[in-house]
């Protein structure tokens, strides 16, 4: 379906291929062949810009944990592998994680384990009341063990590992697409150069 004389939606590149874009603005806006490259010129940029901010990457994301209720008042927990759920997880560089305390006593949530010597050093959330939370940004890869400092047996891992790192495991990545955003870039795409070519003094370099 046609949303501007002669143009056609995105997911039809063997059109967006051709000079129906250029022809369409000629017989629109009087463009001289002398501006035509410009304008090829100019709308691939926009496209690069727009195609730069729209995609939301999997980095950045954010994930949840919670801190299982009944998990301060026993070890069962231990056996169970969910005084924290998950009591793993892994994300890429520049995750925000946060922990929600779903219990009725307080927490922590302190980087470590229980047996070292120096424990909070990576993150530290002190006293989490119930239904509180505690977020932590984790920027850089690696392994992050923690606990909590009131009810030792509770323990959780964090994995950062970048994507690339991810696939040599085997494990899969999920590559980001643009989805019904690739319409939208087209759109802007368009009318950004649309508004160039009616400011054609833009358009002396």
């Amino acid at each position: 379906m046609n949303f501007l004389p002669g143009l056609y939606y995105a997911r039809d590149l063997t059109i967006l291929s051709n000079l129906t874009i250029i022809d369409t603005f000629d017989s629109w806006f009087g463009v001289s062949s002398i501006n035509k490259m410009r304008l090829v010129f100019i709308g691939t940029l926009v496209l690069i810009w727009t195609g730069g901010i729209l995609p939301v990457s999997a980095e950045g994301s954010s994930n949840s944990v919670d801190i299982i209720g009944g998990s301060g008042a026993g070890q069962s927990c231990v056996s169970a592998k969910n005084c924290y759920e998950p009591d793993t997880i892994t994300v890429p560089p520049n995750t925000v994680i946060t922990w929600t305390n779903i219990d009725n006593t307080v927490h922590t949530v302190t980087s470590g384990a229980p047996s070292d010597n120096n424990t909070g050093t990576a993150f530290d959330s002190d006293m989490i009341n119930p239904g509180a939370t505690y977020s932590f940004i984790f920027m850089k890869p690696g392994t992050y063990d923690y606990f909590c400092s009131i009810h030792p047996w509770m323990t959780g891992e964090v994995i950062v590992a970048s994507p690339l790192a991810n696939n040599s495991s085997g494990n899969s990545v999920t590559t980001p697409e643009f989805g019904p955003s690739a319409i939208l870039i087209f759109a802007i795409s368009v009318f950004v150069t649309m508004w160039l070519t009616k400011n054609k003094s833009i358009l002396r370099f």
